[in-house]
């Protein structure tokens, strides 16, 4: 197993995909940091009825924001894994390790590792941006940050798994991709509708970091789910990703 890992680490550090990909998330969110923590104040005619978030709740909601940026784990986890099974290097792979269950797992521990560093930078920017500019003082304590760094593994966890499911289902990156996307995109819709919130993944993966109790905007009601039962779908839908990842690799031919 820490032969399949150190294997995976490898192949991530070798390529430009993580670095390229980490700062577009980072100067998306710190963009967004921006328009949410200053513009209200800057252009108030510009954005009528929005009020400028302030410290220290702009860190927190910064959090949660990153955490609805589910496309940086599930792209990078399809086209990681596709890259191989669309090629021989899955079939390669399984010449010096048999079962698939092995490089499943590696490449879960690894990827989400890696997608929950991505995050974490990408955070920092929106911090960055918090600090600088937003109105208000203080900062969340330690242990509350420490508090969103495990559940930002959790959350990635969750979507690498999907991601791996996808396209151990589909084999192609470009199916793979559009499917996961499709999904992300599919599910932020459905949101909106009232049944849909009791197993929203992109709800539950924002309410692990953030109350959702009080409507943010027209496109953002008001949501009731406790931590408990957010936490119950986030690992409930990483169960799923998991098992359509190791039926697809196990069913399929390599």
């Amino acid at each position: 197993m820490l032969g399949l890992i150190r294997a995976e680490v490898i192949k991530i550090t070798g390529r430009k995909l993580w670095v390229v990909m980490t700062i577009i998330l980072t100067v998306l969110l710190a963009g967004t940091a921006f328009i949410f923590t200053v513009l209200p104040n800057v252009s108030p005619q510009e954005f009528p009825g929005m009020v400028a978030i302030e410290k220290p709740e702009a860190y927190v909601f910064g959090a949660g924001q990153a955490l609805g940026q589910t496309w940086f784990p599930l792209v990078f986890a399809a086209v990681l894994l596709a890259g191989e099974t669309s090629t021989s290097v899955w079939a390669s792979s399984l010449t010096r390790e048999s079962r698939r269950w092995m490089h499943l797992v590696a490449k879960l521990l690894v990827i989400s590792a890696a997608a929950t560093v991505g995050m974490a930078v990408g955070i920092a920017g929106w911090a960055a941006v918090t600090a600088a500019f937003a109105q208000g003082s203080g900062a969340p304590a330690a242990g509350e940050w420490l508090s969103v760094v495990w559940k930002t593994g959790l959350t990635q966890v969750t979507w690498v798994g999907l991601g791996l499911g996808v396209v151990a289902i589909f084999r192609n990156m470009g199916p793979a991709i559009g499917v996961a996307l499709g999904f992300s995109f599919l599910d932020g819709i459905l949101s909106l509708w009232a049944p849909w919130t009791e197993v929203s993944l992109s709800i539950a993966s924002t309410r692990l970091v953030q109350d959702l109790s009080t409507a943010a905007g027209p496109f953002a009601p008001a949501v009731d789910m406790g931590f408990g039962q957010a936490l119950v779908v986030t690992v409930g839908w990483a169960g799923l990703g998991l098992f359509l990842a190791l039926v697809g690799l196990e069913v399929r031919d390599p």
